[in-house]
Order: structure tokens, then C-alpha cells, then sequence
């Protein structure tokens, strides 16, 4: 296994870890696993961007990571929006909470399409390209949904009262994740433009453009 699959591989590992980081209280401070499972969410984001990156360096693009990643991609931000919402769920559902899901339903919608579509295409000899709004949305919403886990931790850190709270906080979360969504509707936007012209370019026997990461 090549440098690149493995780093895939870690960050599928590490899904599973960050999870129970997120609900597991540990250690004198009952709020200190929030800490820790953003901190591995944020290793395993960087690794994201090594193997792309060292695989299309090394050209060390194997079949198994044009597969693994972006799967190893969507079911760590789908475990993320998972566990930042469960969170966030009030005792009676609010507006703003059921905002969030939205968001979060449009973003995981286009995820998903995006990857069967990908994958459908590489089957046809099709390589798509995301270019820089894909780019730009991975980036933007690691980061950002890291931020968000930071706020929930110091949210819980600074008060005793947690419901008290719960309705700011998941204002603040859902003003990241608009931005996410914005991004991520916009980059699918470019993305499947990008798959009809590359498909058009194979049916008119033109070599279609590498495949980049999206």
C-alpha cells in the first residue's frame, strides 16, 4: 500500500475515533472530549490533503483511492454535521435548529450526488475535474466545521448552564454552515457543468482533463 492509500485509510480509521471522542466524557474536565475529537477531525482533514496532493506529485493514483477517498471524504463530514447537531438538539425543536438541518441536508445531497456522479463518469473513462471552487469548499468546510466544534467546546467550557445557551450557539453554528452551503452549492454548480463538457469532449473524441480532487 502506497503512501497516499494510506493516509485514505487513516483517515476512515480515525471517523470511528472521532466519534467517540464527541460523546464520550473524559478526564477531569467533562467537556475536554469536545477538544480532542475536533483535534482529530482536524488530522483527519489534513490528511485529505496529503494523499491527493503526495498521489498526483508521486503519480501514485491507484483505483482503490480514486474510490476510498472521496467515500473516506463524505463519511467525515456527514460523522461531523452528525455530531455537531446531535449536540445541538433541543428538548423541543426550534426554528433555528431545524434551519441547520436543512443546511445540512442541501450539503450532504450534493455530496453525495456529486460522488455517484464522479464515480459513474470514472467507470466511463470520463475524468472530471472540481477545480477551485471545490477546492475552496473542502478547505472552507473542514475549517470552518472545526470552528464550530470550537465554539461548542468553549460554549461548554464558559457556562454552567448549557440550555441556557443552546439557541446562541447553534445561531452561530448555523451562520458557518450557510457558508458551507453557499460554497458546496455553488462548487456542485461548477462541478456538473465540468461533466457535461467533459462528457461532450469524449463524444466528440477529445481527451477530457485530469480528474481533480473536489
Amino acid at each position: 500500500m502506497n503512501l497516499p492509500n494510506a493516509l485514505t485509510v487513516l483517515r476512515i480509521i480515525l471517523i470511528p475515533v472521532f466519534v467517540v471522542l464527541w460523546f464520550m466524557q473524559t478526564g477531569p474536565d467533562v467537556y475536554t472530549h469536545y477538544l480532542w475529537a475536533a483535534v482529530v477531525f482536524l488530522i483527519a482533514s489534513a490528511t485529505d490533503f496529503l494523499d491527493g496532493r503526495i498521489a498526483r506529485k508521486k503519480g501514485e493514483i491507484t483505483n482503490f483511492g480514486k474510490i476510498a477517498d472521496p467515500i473516506a471524504d463524505k463519511a467525515l463530514t456527514i460523522a461531523a454535521y452528525f455530531c455537531i447537531y446531535a449536540h445541538l438538539k433541543p428538548r423541543v425543536l426550534t426554528a433555528e435548529y431545524i434551519t441547520g438541518i436543512v443546511f445540512v441536508c442541501v450539503i450532504l445531497f450534493r455530496e453525495i450526488a456529486v460522488t455517484v456522479m464522479r464515480m459513474v463518469y470514472l467507470r466511463k473513462g470520463v475524468a472530471l475535474s472540481a477545480g477551485l471552487p471545490g477546492k475552496v469548499k473542502t478547505f472552507a468546510q473542514m475549517v470552518l466545521l472545526f470552528i464550530a466544534m470550537l465554539f461548542i467546546y468553549l460554549n461548554e467550557k464558559s457556562y454552567s448552564f448549557v440550555d441556557t445557551n443552546t439557541l446562541s450557539i447553534t445561531k452561530s453554528v448555523n451562520v458557518l454552515v450557510c457558508i458551507i452551503m453557499i460554497l458546496t452549492v455553488f462548487s456542485g454548480v461548477y462541478y456538473f457543468a465540468g461533466a457535461k463538457k467533459g462528457k461532450n469532449e469524449k463524444n466528440t473524441g477529445k481527451k477530457p482533463k485530469s480528474a481533480k480532487k473536489n
